[in-house]
């Protein structure tokens, strides 16, 4: 496996979560440029399947983090337990467990992503979400 691209793409998913958490936490007002970071991330094809079992495309994905800016201050998210499960030539697909808390509440998943990088950019094309417990 070529390390450096395997590397890349695991701290593209520590960057975006780290975009994520901005979004969530910071009122909408400020989080305009953060949101436009993070879409770019998202292939103009990208699909995700959600916690729920709902498929939905970039332009959903999108609006849902509109709808959220600034409404779960206080939230801690926590990335662990990455893993390469899949390599080939550019793309990569990586397991990772995702953890939410609020004060009182924790949500727990397991995702995949699936990403295409190339020297100037690491582009997510699909995800998979699964909730635990």
């Amino acid at each position: 496996m070529n390390e450096a691209l395997i590397e890349r793409a695991e701290r593209s998913i520590h960057d975006v979560h780290q975009l994520i958490h901005t979004v969530f936490t910071r009122p909408a007002a400020e989080t305009r440029e953060v949101l436009e970071q993070l879409m770019a991330v998202f292939a103009d094809d990208f699909s995700m399947v959600t916690t729920a079992g709902a498929l939905v495309d970039r332009t959903q994905v999108g609006q849902m983090f509109d709808r959220v800016a600034g409404t779960r201050v206080g939230l801690e998210m926590l990335v662990s337990d990455v893993q390469v499960v899949w390599q080939a030539g550019s793309g990569v697909a990586l397991r990772y467990k995702e953890t939410h808390r609020l004060p009182g509440v924790e949500q727990v998943r397991y995702s995949l992503v699936i990403v295409r990088c190339s020297a100037q950019s690491i582009v997510w094309q699909c995800l998979h979400e699964t909730a635990l417990g």
